[in-house]
């Protein structure tokens, strides 16, 4: 086997895996940054609540981001936890993948286009932003943007320059997408007012870098809920783990939540 299909990730790492198969007992998955190895997460490891259906949680084909808790380096078996990922965490995780999945697409076009190697890549480009995907992908955002690449990349030659602006405009897009709606927040407990304080703090709290996530008062019980992200996919991502949160924040103070497009 070749050293990349043996490479195993680390306990307590983050990461993104693909459920290809589900049983009475857990998930079985992909992890798509570690080839050759297969991971598993019991049905123990899926909810802090008691999960009657896995369904309810995971489905085949579908992504998400499991911290590993238990490796078996022999067998290539990696033991993962979806309950332990905070809200957080899996925002930030899907972020940085879906940047490593745009600037390996770049580079990978780049090189067929330009006719060149992966050693000139490296050298041409990695090696100057500095061979980290957040530095690679912020630089490509600003020449996204008009910010010219020689500011960057002072020695790329003039044909090369030219085939990477047109990639990063095209597989970086700068499109706002916004969501908003009547977000009803209501508790009747004496501590009411603080419990929708609370909540509010925390959902607003799950915005991602260059993301935004706001709760004003419209008049109470009903507040506006705003959500501004770069696509409209992971707008509606955020809906899903803003309305999810709320929803699990409110239960515990006794309350509840409903939601209604603006």
């Amino acid at each position: 086997m070749t050293e990349q299909a043996t490479r195993l990730p680390e306990i307590g790492e983050l990461v993104v895996g693909k459920v290809m198969r589900i049983d009475r007992f857990g998930a079985y998955l992909v992890l798509e940054d570690y080839p050759g190895v297969e991971a598993f997460v019991h049905i123990s490891e899926i909810s802090l609540k008691w999960v009657r259906n896995i369904r309810d949680y995971l489905r085949e084909g579908q992504r998400n981001v499991f911290k590993v808790i238990r490796i078996n380096p022999k067998a290539l078996q990696v033991d993962v936890s979806l309950r332990r990922v905070s809200q957080r965490e899996r925002t930030d995780k899907i972020l940085a993948w879906k940047r490593k999945q745009k600037v390996a697409k770049i580079l990978s076009t780049l090189r067929e286009r330009a006719g060149i190697s992966d050693e000139e890549v490296a050298e041409l480009i990695k090696k100057p932003l500095g061979d980290e995907v957040d530095k690679i992908y912020d630089v490509f955002e600003k020449i996204s943007e008009g910010e010219p690449t020689s500011s960057f990349l002072p020695n790329l030659p003039e044909k090369i320059t030219q085939e990477l602006e047109g990639l990063v405009r095209q597989e970086i897009k700068h499109k706002i997408a916004i969501i908003q709606g009547d977000l009803v927040m209501t508790c009747n407990g004496r501590n009411g007012a603080e419990a929708i304080r609370t909540t509010a703090r925390e959902v607003e709290g799950l915005a991602g870098k260059k993301e935004e996530i706001s709760i004003t008062v419209k008049g109470s019980p009903h507040y506006l809920l705003r959500i501004k992200a770069a696509d409209q996919e992971r707008a509606e991502e955020l809906l899903e783990e803003v309305l999810r949160k709320a929803e699990e924040l409110m239960k515990g103070f006794g309350g509840s939540v409903e939601f209604k497009r603006g």
